[in-house]
């Protein structure tokens, strides 16, 4: 009996193997997921879209989509199509993120800045981690472009019930607060996009995702008619 145990016990040790094993090649193999731990899981998408970034230049005027896959993803350039719009989300991108490639657009001396950033951040630390390094992207911006329109847009909820997913709508709330608190301080502009975006139980509205946390369109021109007249003057 013994022996059929530790057999049983061994090829189930043999099969876990083999499944991270496959696991982690099906994720880009040793390197990548190394690659992905030591720079706080910012997907390789960020260094390919920072270089291009780098080399496509910000002009005097200019108004900036500043964030994540959420901002990414919008055709910010058709929503305000008679505007200088540039969009610079990167998808996976967190704080930290956006304070490594702030230069470039600094020096574009833009006419305004939308931001949206930090739910990335919570797969990695908590809200009050996160809103430090939030504080330092304001404070870089105001210092460096006083007379740039700083405009801070609230987190988006989730909805874990349309797909699993380890960010909580609570630590979300927390984020908005101290953005919130951030913007009054600062005198900036704050909008509260979270609450158009939410159903009877505090979460993102699902028939506004496929994915729990990505808007599909009806969301991005709620997105969109929010911010149009901080966007059009």
């Amino acid at each position: 009996m013994k022996k059929v145990l530790l057999y049983s016990s061994l090829l189930l040790n043999i099969f876990f193997l083999i499944g991270f094993f496959f696991l982690v090649k099906k994720l880009g193999g040793w390197n990548y997921m190394t690659y992905r731990a030591t720079t706080n899981e910012i997907a390789g998408t960020y260094d390919h879209q920072k270089n291009q970034f780098d080399m496509l230049p910000i002009r005097e005027g200019d108004i900036i989509f500043l964030g994540n896959s959420m901002t990414a993803y919008g055709n910010w350039h058709e929503f305000f199509d008679n505007q200088p719009v540039k969009n610079r989300g990167i998808a996976g991108d967190v704080t930290e993120g956006i304070l490594k490639r702030l230069n470039p657009i600094i020096k574009g001396n833009p006419s305004k800045i939308l931001l949206m950033i930090g739910v990335n951040d919570l797969l990695f630390h908590s809200p009050q981690k996160a809103l430090g390094f939030y504080q330092e992207i304001v404070s870089k911006i105001k210092t460096e472009l006083p007379n740039t329109q700083l405009i801070l847009q609230s987190l988006l909820p989730v909805n874990g019930e349309v797909k699993t997913m380890p960010i909580k709508n609570t630590d979300i709330l927390l984020m908005n607060e101290g953005i919130k608190e951030i913007a009054s301080k600062e005198q900036l502009i704050f909008v509260d996009l979270h609450s158009k975006f939410l159903d009877s139980k505090g979460r993102l509205r699902a028939e506004l995702t496929t994915d729990g946390i990505h808007l599909d369109a009806p969301g991005y021109f709620i997105w969109k008619n929010e911010i149009e007249k901080f966007v059009i003057d």
